[in-house]
């Protein structure tokens, strides 16, 4: 039921972490013209001649920002059950918290590996920050409407 504010919020999250699956989401630059991106499928090195050298596949990251934006997706359409949709708002932002954590720990073992030169975030390591603050406006959005019923079901 897309009229509803936290419809709005749980599409923001979805359509985020859509394009954090795509991105990179940071960038290392040696001194020896490496240069290293890192995705959400794999953390891939590129010499001067252009060619990529995968250096680690990352698949528990890929596995929590598809089901961090499906879970999202699904929480849209479970208006009717909002104490349903409060749980997995929750878990949803507990997932997001875990990516982060395997953000960094991507990046600091690939950055120890090698000598940065000009290590790099780009904007897309934000998405799953502003997810959860998301999450969190979906959160007190159902809790308001939740309490709304149940305060009509008093007057009664």
């Amino acid at each position: 039921m897309i009229q509803r504010v936290q419809s709005v919020y749980l599409l923001l999250v979805t359509v985020l972490m859509s394009i954090f699956l795509v991105s990179s989401y940071a960038e290392i630059t040696t001194d020896l013209n490496q240069t290293i991106s890192f995705y959400t499928h794999a953390v891939q090195k590129y010499v001067a001649t252009d060619a990529s050298v995968t250096v680690m596949r990352t698949l528990p990251l890929v596995v929590l920002v598809l089901l961090t934006g499906i879970i999202s997706f699904v929480n849209i359409f479970l208006f009717h059950k909002r104490i349903l949709q409060i749980r997995i708002c929750v878990l949803s932002s507990l997932l997001l918290v875990v990516q982060l954590v395997l953000i960094c720990f991507y990046y600091s073992g690939i950055k120890s590996d090698f000598a940065p030169d000009q290590p790099a975030f780009r904007i897309p390591v934000i998405f799953p920050v502003i997810s959860i603050i998301l999450n969190f406006m979906a959160y007190r959005a159902i809790h308001h409407d939740e309490a709304l019923v149940n305060s009509y079901n008093r007057i009664r």
